[in-house]
């Protein structure tokens, strides 16, 4: 049987007041409190309480609303973008093949060719020669052109 205690139980670790209750005890066990934290929390709430840092407090929340919101916006654009492309493919490879039936395996031995191509430049992209930094401190201490002598 569910009991009223059980119930309050419950509903107190749904909303989350079971952890501001717990830690209520322990300012009342005596522990010393620092006084320069002490006085730290007191000037944090009074600097909150100033007007002008309250009302950036609340553009703060606006901006980042509206960044939330074009975030969102983006997303959906974005996934239309995607959907809209990958319609655009499907229809494409269907009239080509209606205009010609050889055309798709053509254009997949082309899109083959181009992968592989694009794989062997990265490939050798990654592994051509770096600068390290000692050679660039060494052009460093060497001037690019003789100094003239000031006669």
């Amino acid at each position: 049987m569910i009991t009223i205690k059980a119930t309050l139980a419950a509903a107190l670790l749904a909303t989350g007041i079971h952890a501001q209750l717990a830690a209520a005890p322990a300012k009342d066990e005596g522990h010393p409190a620092d006084p320069d934290h002490v006085r730290l929390v007191a000037a944090r709430k009074a600097a909150n309480n100033l007007p002008d840092v309250l009302s950036a407090e609340q553009q703060a929340k606006a901006d980042h609303a509206l960044t939330a919101k074009a975030l969102a916006e983006y997303k959906a654009a974005r996934k239309r973008s995607t959907d809209s492309e990958t319609a655009y493919r499907k229809a494409f490879d269907a009239a080509l093949a209606k205009v010609d039936e050889g055309a798709p395996a053509l254009q997949e031995k082309e899109r083959a060719a181009f992968r592989e191509r694009m794989l062997k430049a990265r490939g050798s992209k990654k592994g051509g020669p770096k600068k390290s930094g000692a050679k660039d401190d060494e052009e460093d201490d060497e001037p690019a052109t003789p100094a003239k002598d000031a006669n």
